[in-house]
């Protein structure tokens, strides 16, 4: 499990690609859409910032730990993601549309 992060548009998609359950705490920006999606998928619980200290952190974390279906959808998710190999996907979609693509100059 990844203790904590802020949900942003880098780190959401490192937790999703290494499939481990995470603590958000969103703060600004595309932090609370990015952790509203992956907590619709189930991979993730969020904490408000106002609501950051000990005990509530530790509550979160608990359920967290034993509710196995949090590691179990974050897992399978991790290994859609490592499959798909999205860089050579990108590509050839990008290729793919400079091919057809007609270019007056």
């Amino acid at each position: 499990m990844d203790l904590r992060s802020t949900g942003g548009r880098s780190t959401t998609p490192r937790h999703s690609y290494a499939g481990r359950p995470t603590l958000v705490m969103p703060y600004s920006h595309d932090q609370p859409d990015n952790a509203a999606r992956a907590k619709r998928l189930g991979t993730l619980l969020t904490i408000h910032r106002d609501r950051y200290a000990a005990a509530p952190v530790a509550k979160v974390l608990q359920k967290l730990l034993v509710n196995s279906s949090y590691a179990a959808k974050a897992e399978a998710i991790g290994r859609i993601i490592q499959a798909e190999n999205g860089v050579t996907a990108a590509c050839d979609a990008i290729e793919a549309q400079l091919q057809t693509a007609s270019v007056s100059l």
